[in-house]
């Protein structure tokens, strides 16, 4: 399957978390790791220690040993991928693996600052993701139209997902989440076309 790649358009905005869901889902069709840039962090996320490589997330889902190596890559932030030295050895590895995935930018909001920053970099990205936000004046629908870039899934940020997240226990409870049902239909969808960026349009 074609690798995917989640951007944060800007800090906070739910990457780390959307990236784990997308790799849960594909990790029900069979064995599938992710990558991350701060492993620390996606590891305090499920609720397990940071310890030996790789490292074991859910049923047929690892934590991969390489910075760049799994179908899924948590990326960090927009600013940060565009911002990375190309004369780093690592880095190049990245990129090198990057340039056949899907590049996917997660907002959160959306946010005003969120989506000014998506415009002025909307060409380093193949599609969106947004965590909606109860009560936003902006919505994917306006998203879209200000990027010119297709929204692939909507997920509601609710204080369920919150406190699921917040009692490590996303893993377990990822399929019955109402929130993430888009995001697991397109994921289920592009793994089953032979042209996942079909799936974009």
């Amino acid at each position: 399957m074609q690798p995917i790649e989640f951007i944060g358009i800007r800090g906070g905005h739910g990457t780390t978390t959307v990236a784990l869901a997308t790799a849960a889902t594909l990790a029900t069709r069979g064995p599938t790791r992710i990558s991350t840039h701060d492993r620390r962090a996606l590891c305090a996320i499920v609720g397990i220690a940071h310890d030996g490589l790789p490292i074991p997330l859910a049923e047929d889902l690892d934590l991969a040993p390489g910075g760049y190596d799994g179908v899924v890559l948590d990326a960090g932030t927009l600013e940060r991928y565009l911002d990375e030295d190309p004369f780093d050895d690592e880095l190049a590895e990245r990129r090198q693996s990057a340039s056949a995935a899907l590049r996917i930018g997660v907002l959160r909001g959306p946010d005003y600052l969120g989506v000014r920053t998506l415009c002025e970099h909307a060409e380093a990205l193949d599609g969106l993701v947004v965590v909606s936000e109860a009560g936003r004046a902006l919505d994917a629908r306006d998203v879209e139209h200000v990027s010119g870039r297709p929204v692939v899934a909507v997920i509601d940020h609710t204080p369920v997902v919150a406190r699921t997240i917040d009692a490590g226990l996303l893993m377990q409870r990822l399929a019955r989440l109402r929130e993430f049902a888009q995001l697991r239909t397109w994921i289920t969808q592009i793994a089953t076309e032979e042209a996942p960026c079909a799936a974009l349009s």
